[in-house]
């Protein structure tokens, strides 16, 4: 087995810290909002604020052109919603299937980019798989549950993510954002399976220290303790495991 494969098999036995994390930060950002309009613009909020130097002025124009959405007491459909992207970004004739056409819109549009808009369509559909009904912002939910076979979901490939692939020095990988998805897709990983990769982030997260310049890597526990959504009741089988994945990853 390769060492991608061992990564990979790692981070599909342990797929459920990173899933229940994240539905804990979808719940912060979204429980108070008391319409479908205002979680998906949260929503997309959330997301777009994780760049480390949001462009705030580009970002500004599109927070107005949401505003301006004609689904004011209902969900729109992602169909609806993609369309409605796509007049601040552009659409794309080549897409594989709804959620690349959504990606290729949003990633178009001024402030976000690849990055950002791979993390947001990650974000919308581990939400719409949830049980977490009430926190929904798309009228069609189920369109999240399966993948039209060429459809495309991207890793949201970011500082973390690319320590982690230069910890692997496995040549072939790339080192940004196109290279690695092209990579991945490449040995034969499905859209379905690239959720799974996206858990690099949550090990990856707690396995490495920028706090003086560059990424040291090894357990960082004030950064697991740090985190409000972090399984704090979990702490030693986070470690043990971050320690596990580490070992995988520099072997």
């Amino acid at each position: 087995m390769s060492k991608i494969e061992k990564i990979y098999q790692f981070l599909s036995e342990n797929h459920h810290w990173n899933e229940t994390f994240q539905l804990e930060e979808y719940k912060k950002c979204l429980t108070h909002c008391s319409t479908a309009k205002h979680r998906l613009i949260a929503l997309l909020h959330m997301v777009a604020h994780t760049q480390s130097k949001p462009k705030l002025g580009s970002l500004a124009t599109f927070w107005e052109h949401l505003e301006d959405a004609p689904w004011t007491r209902r969900a729109p459909s992602l169909l609806e919603f993609t369309a409605y992207i796509e007049k601040r970004g552009s659409p794309y004739a080549d897409s594989t299937g709804p959620w690349d056409r959504l990606f290729q819109a949003l990633k178009n549009v001024k402030g976000w980019g690849p990055k950002t808009a791979a993390l947001f369509i990650k974000s919308i559909i581990g939400l719409h798989r949830s049980n977490l009904a009430y926190l929904y912002c798309l009228k069609d939910a189920e369109c999240a549950r399966s993948f039209d076979d060429a459809d495309r979901i991207y890793l949201p490939v970011d500082a973390v993510i690319r320590r982690v692939f230069e910890a692997c020095r496995v040549t072939p990988l790339g080192k940004s954002f196109y290279p690695i998805n092209a990579t991945l897709y490449r040995a034969g990983y499905t859209a379905e399976q690239m959720l799974v990769w996206d858990d690099l982030w949550f090990w990856g997260f707690f396995t490495q220290d920028s706090s003086s310049g560059g990424r040291k890597i090894g357990w960082n526990k004030a950064r697991f303790w740090g985190q409000l959504s972090a399984p704090k009741s979990e702490v030693e089988t986070i470690h043990a495991l971050s320690k596990k994945f580490l070992k995988i990853v520099m072997a």
